[in-house]
């Protein structure tokens, strides 16, 4: 059966997460509906990643099996979109391996948080930033934030019960922090990674502001680490400024496609 991919981004604000819940409304259950109007038949789809509530999304791929190949699919994303309700909009979708799996076969994902440091809060960013009205210093953030980068045991850094079962190790492929020249006072804490564990990167992006403000004492991010113990670490930022970047795929050159496609969605 054929099987395709869409590329999402999404305003986590309006949604209880991603996963279809009970009496509940989420990504998952607006995107399949959707489809289901459009495609003619039931329709369950697989995610990239499972965002929380009020996570964003940027580049979200999800993937579903259909016996309705659409003959074009930039009227397909165009159809989808007029039934979303502008809280989610589909970027571009091709036809890809039924081997191919959202979740399963992605390698690495990448997240990017949001940090507005003013002095007064920006009324247009509401829902989109963390604001931290306490002077920063960011370049130590810039600095510390290097010590994410390798693989580690992140047990400091998750809001996971400990589980000997499941291991707590990762490796993050790249960490930094990106100022936006155009907002005064934004910067995003981006993180690429082969997994993410629960909370992960709101508990680093909190220890990082933490070490910013000078809270944590002489503590740094590689002594927090190492300790193994998250009440070394800083606190958990909301799901405010949380956003899915990306999803990396080694074997689907097409889900590469998909995103150099996002702007160049013809007008119909």
């Amino acid at each position: 059966m054929p099987k395709i991919a869409i590329l999402v981004e999404y305003d986590g604000e309006k949604f209880h997460g991603f996963q279809r819940q009970k009496s509940l409304v989420s990504v998952q259950q607006c995107i399949e509906s959707a489809l289901e109007i459009v495609l003619r038949e039931k329709i369950t789809i697989e995610g990239a990643g499972r965002t929380d509530t009020g996570v964003h999304a940027k580049g979200m791929i999800i993937s579903f099996y259909t016996s309705n190949l659409p003959q074009n699919f930039h009227r397909f994303i165009v159809s989808i979109n007029g039934l979303t309700n502008q809280a989610i909009v589909a970027l571009a979708a091709a036809e890809v391996n039924e081997s191919f799996h959202a979740r399963f076969s992605c390698t690495e994902r990448e997240y990017e948080y949001y940090v507005l440091n003013t002095r007064f809060p920006h009324p247009l960013f509401s829902g989109r930033v963390y604001w931290e009205k306490c002077k920063l210093n960011l370049e130590i953030i810039k600095n510390e934030i290097k010590s994410l980068i390798g693989k580690h045991d992140f047990t400091s850094l998750t809001n996971k019960s400990y589980n000997p079962k499941e291991s707590t190790e990762r490796e993050i492929k790249n960490a930094e922090v990106i100022e936006i020249p155009e907002v005064n006072g934004l910067f995003k804490i981006q993180i690429r990674s082969n997994g993410f564990l629960y909370n992960m990167v709101r508990v680093i992006a909190g220890t990082l502001i933490d070490i910013g403000k000078g809270v944590l004492e002489t503590r740094n991010m590689e002594e927090i680490i190492r300790s193994k113990n998250r009440k070394q670490a800083g606190i958990t930022l909301p799901p405010t400024g949380l956003y899915f970047l990306r999803a990396y795929y080694k074997d689907y050159p097409e889900i590469s496609d998909l995103y150099n496609k996002s702007w160049s969605v013809p007008v119909i």
